[in-house]
């Protein structure tokens, strides 16, 4: 009887056992110098067609080119495997829309036009499309060289490290991602997707998601050389529990999101890293930018945008909503928010032109301003047009096309002298201040 229950027991446990597939029984070379793209390949076709579970990578450097990921695997890198991007420009593959992507495009007529249609923009080292349940997993890493592109967007960038696209269900986990040649993940059209426990050093953008439902990032790490985070018409997303270091942006938001949740994010700068553009690392420029319309028209509304638990250190600006006409914004929350060593701009929320936010509500915060000693400047800035403004007309908060602002057990410190006002209201309907 003992003997039949263990071998029942046995045989459940291999039939619940993941089916693995080993790149290397299907010819891969972990030499760092080896193409292994065809390898790799056949391998995830194999455990897909066969329904299997899970590819392995074992410890070790695999060059390739593009990696095509399939519904329902999980690509596993094992601790000590690296994923090395191949030299050869020729060995990527694109991204190719199954549906109309152009309401995610955007810098169109720029150096930075970056549309779905353009095959070279949608280049990738790792490429998930209609890729339903599938997943990168491990302890590894991805390598992507920095390869430069001459004919890449600024006339340099390569790849992208990872594009997922129109699919759900996808989880990336564990791993880390160095030198990206253009983002480290590209997204497109993502539901119920999540990203947590990576690590990111230099590249551009970190995470770039343009379109995404019931989906989150979490415990991520952030050293980039362009924006952390980016993207937008993101619904019920959260991003939480995030270090994000750049010389760029923490958090660029170019698309309207409803149902958004930033929380207990670190904000610091400067860079760890230099800005991969300009080729030298700065000062690390807004903590948290909501810009829609900013890089390229992007019509809708924003509402339930909840900054919470946050902190910030050595940035240009602890926070800057602006709208564009075809945008409106029902409510923005930061609650419970410590910012210091803010270096030159006041947290803001407005639109230049008529579009208007309902209610933005500040509870429990804390910021820190550097002060500009000119007496001068106040008068000097409101001589100007919008466009040339330097900073804003006070050192605290601006805000312009706001219906209420409600402002509770907040603090607004200025360090060293400064002539402006703490904050500036223009076209505001409703002031409720309960501030210290």
């Amino acid at each position: 009887m003992k003997k039949s229950v263990y071998i029942l027991l046995s045989l459940l446990l291999i039939a619940c056992s993941p089916k693995e597939y080993n790149i290397c029984d299907f010819g891969a070379v972990a030499d760092g110098i080896s193409d292994n793209t065809q390898s790799i390949n056949a391998t995830i076709q194999t455990c897909h067609k066969k329904g299997g579970e899970r590819v392995i990578v074992p410890a070790g450097e695999y060059c390739t080119g593009t990696i095509l990921l399939k519904a329902g695997v999980e690509l596993y890198l094992a601790e000590g495997a690296k994923i090395v991007a191949t030299e050869r420009l020729e060995a990527y593959s694109s991204y190719i829309p199954t549906k109309d992507m152009s309401s995610f495009d955007s810098g169109q007529g720029t150096a930075n036009s970056n549309c779905a249609s353009d095959a070279n923009w949608c280049r990738a080292l790792i490429l998930a499309v209609e890729a339903h349940g599938a997943s990168i997993k491990g302890e590894g890493s991805i390598d992507g060289r920095h390869l430069f592109d001459p004919n890449g967007e600024e006339n340099m960038r390569g790849p992208h490290s990872v594009i997922i696209a129109e699919t759900r269900d996808f989880e990336m986990s564990g791993i880390s991602v160095e030198r990206a040649a253009n983002y480290a993940v590209l997204a497109y059209d993502l539901d119920n997707c999540h990203f947590s426990n990576l690590s990111f050093q230099q590249g551009w953008d970190g995470i770039h998601i343009r379109g995404a439902k019931n989906s989150s990032i979490k415990y991520c790490s952030f050293e980039t050389g362009d924006d952390c985070i980016a993207g937008g018409y993101w619904d019920n997303f959260s991003i939480s529990n995030c270090y994000l270091n750049s010389s760029c942006n923490g958090i660029r938001m170019i698309m309207p999101s409803t149902n958004l949740k930033i929380e207990n994010c670190a904000f610091e700068g400067p860079g760890h890293f230099a800005h991969r553009t300009r080729g030298e690392a700065t000062p690390m420029l807004y903590a948290i930018s909501l810009e829609p319309g900013g890089w390229g028209a992007a019509p809708g509304e924003l509402g339930n945008i909840q900054i919470v638990d946050c902190s910030a250190d050595k940035v240009l600006s602890p926070l800057s909503l602006t709208l564009s006409e075809d945008n409106h914004c029902r409510d923005l929350l930061i609650k419970n928010y410590a910012a210091k060593n803010c270096y030159r701009l006041a947290l803001s929320a407005k639109s230049w032109g008529s579009s208007r936010t309902e209610t933005v509500r500040i509870e429990n915060c804390y910021f820190e301003f550097d002060g500009i000693d000119d007496p001068d400047l106040k008068d000097k800035i409101l001589s100007l047009p919008f466009d040339r403004w330097p900073v804003f007309p006070c050192w605290g908060a601006y805000f312009r096309n706001v219906d209420n602002v409600e402002i509770v057990s907040s603090e607004f410190v200025c360090k060293g002298k400064d002539y402006r006002d703490k904050f500036f209201y223009d076209s505001v309907k409703e002031i409720s201040r309960r501030d210290n």
